[in-house]
């Protein structure tokens, strides 16, 4: 991600709408980078920028230390994704439930089942980590965030980020040399 610049961020957090504009505007590929990485959907991860742009906006004046914009940007953009995650999970089971009662027992047992077939697929592989070991691998790979930047981003220790991420490539490799095996 670019650097701040440390006049814009001031201006913007004391209400400078176009200071803040062009923060976003510099940063906007970056944000929408993430929320593709996490949405796989060009439409889901813009509306996730869109989300991440709004609660940026009017939550920028509460930004106590100017130095940590990017962090900060990037702990909402993780947090909108995860949470527009959520809502979609519940409503697709909610619609499921409600369209079809008695066929959501066999459509979970067919997605069990496709799961395994699809594993082979990184990012079916990274959607099978929890949302704390997907978020570490997510901004290690994709954003090349150092350790200690996801670190601070996350406010958690280096040393528990490390055992997440070793945690997470472990899961990893071991469901994609399972479904390579599966698949041979």
């Amino acid at each position: 991600m670019v650097p701040a610049d440390m006049d814009k961020v001031k201006k913007a957090c004391q209400g400078g709408h176009e200071a803040f504009s062009d923060l976003i505007q510099e940063r906007k590929a970056d944000i929408y980078k993430i929320a593709y990485t996490y949405m796989k959907s060009q439409d889901d991860a813009l509306d996730v920028v869109h989300e991440v742009v709004y609660k940026a906006l009017i939550s920028v004046a509460k930004l106590k230390i100017p130095e940590s914009f990017n962090t900060w940007l990037i702990r909402i953009t993780v947090n909108c994704c995860i949470d527009s995650l959520k809502r979609s999970r519940k409503l697709a089971r909610f619609e499921e439930a409600c369209n079809y009662p008695e066929e959501a027992e066999q459509a979970d047992a067919f997605d069990d089942h496709a799961s395994l077939i699809s594993g082979i697929d990184l990012f079916n592989a990274i959607d099978k980590l929890n949302s704390d070991q997907r978020t570490i691998v997510v901004l290690k790979y994709y954003q090349d965030l150092t350790l200690a930047q996801i670190a601070e981003i996350l406010a958690c220790p280096l040393g528990t980020v490390k055992t997440r991420l070793n945690k997470a490539l472990s899961l990893l490799r071991t469901d994609l040399k399972e479904g390579y095996n599966e698949s041979v």
